[in-house]
């Protein structure tokens, strides 16, 4: 699948993001990617504690295939961060109710499809990264078919290391392929901030070529 890229832009330019009602942030000038400043997810205890947030750029609110890039620094390697994708919220709300998911600890990456807020895992691999460090990460998915040519949503996870991207695990297959003809299909962020801090940094969101 051939993408574009739809959103060349920073988390830290917070107007293009809907956060979930609740979510404890503020723009960081002591970790970032690119100057002057990151998104820092802050570590507390306070509801919500797995905050998600969504972009609210026009072209990016139904992307049905594409990828999800970001840089990622946590404070600890027991708290997830997540990457969405096709997720359903009407444009000014962010939640991870209904939603293709990732979970990445800094051992492991699930892949999760979140429907009415009950999760099912369609796969998990090994993965490992540093805490305090920051990491470039990338998902792809589109609509494919499993290695019983059986039609489904296709997802890959990569990283980047010493300047190529890097494929993590398998190609992961969901035959349910949900919501791959909804007129909502956004993209975004999201971390366990309970027990820890969360930095993201020039995020962009790539949708296919026509």
């Amino acid at each position: 699948m051939e993408t574009k890229k739809l959103l060349p832009t920073q988390p830290h330019s917070v107007s293009d993001w809907d956060f979930q009602t609740g979510t404890q942030k503020t723009l960081d000038a002591t970790y970032y990617v690119s100057s002057p400043k990151s998104l820092k997810l802050i570590n507390t205890a306070v509801e919500p504690v797995r905050p998600t947030l969504l972009c609210r750029i026009a072209e990016t609110l139904c992307i049905p295939q594409g990828e999800l890039r970001t840089w990622q620094r946590s404070s600890s390697r027991t708290r997830d961060f997540f990457l969405n994708f096709r997720n359903q919220a009407p444009l000014g709300s962010a939640n991870a109710s209904n939603t293709y998911q990732w979970s990445i600890t800094g051992d492991w990456a699930y892949l999760n499809r979140i429907i009415a807020d009950a999760s099912v895992n369609i796969g998990y691999f090994p993965v490992y990264w540093l805490s305090n460090v920051w990491t470039h990460w990338r998902t792809l998915f589109w609509n494919g078919a499993n290695d019983l040519g059986d039609p489904a949503l296709a997802v890959e996870l990569y990283v980047e290391e010493g300047g190529l991207w890097v494929k993590k695990g398998v190609t992961l297959y969901d035959t349910l392929n949900q919501w791959k003809d909804s007129v909502i299909n956004r993209l975004g962020l999201g971390a366990w901030v309970n027990g820890a801090n969360h930095w993201f940094d020039d995020t962009e969101i790539w949708g296919p070529v026509p």
